[in-house]
């Protein structure tokens, strides 16, 4: 269900800019990626730049990130990156893997965290190890008897917040 649509929020599929991965799913599972995305991406958000690794996007199949992330025993078949770099993948997912601290606002309880143990539970149905290990969810804080937030209009950037009262007093706050 993670590729169901093709309009609104969500992240575009690199090889099909027609494909948006749901905003849920994507929100919540972006973690595993992140633990490789140096090694295939190497600091380039746009996803333009090549990694150190030297994979290219076409390399990427879903064989070759289930060898990855699912840990499967056998290499994908016809994967033309080398097979010491695919161990370099697991290896660096494995080390990083799972998390141990999710942290969010508690807002989110019902939509992107339930997702994220739904979407862990559901990938790594036989592997509970690579379940998140914990949980944190941060209250709101209240400014004026309102709710801190970027709707509200009620908050300060970092760069506001150095501007009227330092940098020393923004740390110390």
């Amino acid at each position: 269900w993670a590729c169901s649509r093709n309009y609104g929020l969500g992240t575009r599929l690199p090889w099909d800019h027609h494909v948006v991965i749901e905003s849920l799913s994507d929100s919540t599972i972006y973690m595993a990626y992140y633990t490789i995305a140096h090694m295939l991406q190497g600091g380039d958000l746009t996803g333009k730049a090549i990694g150190p690794l030297g994979i290219t996007p076409d390399q990427l199949t879903d064989e070759v990130f289930d060898y990855i992330f699912l840990q499967s025993d056998v290499p994908p078949a016809k994967c033309t990156i080398p097979k010491e770099q695919l161990e370099e993948l697991r290896r660096e997912f494995s080390y990083w893997y799972p998390m141990d601290l999710r942290v969010s606002g508690k807002d989110l309880i019902p939509n992107h965290l339930t997702m994220a143990l739904y979407n862990h539970a559901a990938i790594w149905e036989n592997r509970p190890d690579l379940w998140p290990r914990g949980f944190f969810c941060n209250g709101h804080v209240m400014v004026d008897a309102e709710k801190m937030s970027k709707s509200q209009g009620n908050f300060l950037t970092l760069k506001q917040s150095i501007e009227q009262f330092t940098s020393d007093g923004t740390r110390l706050a």
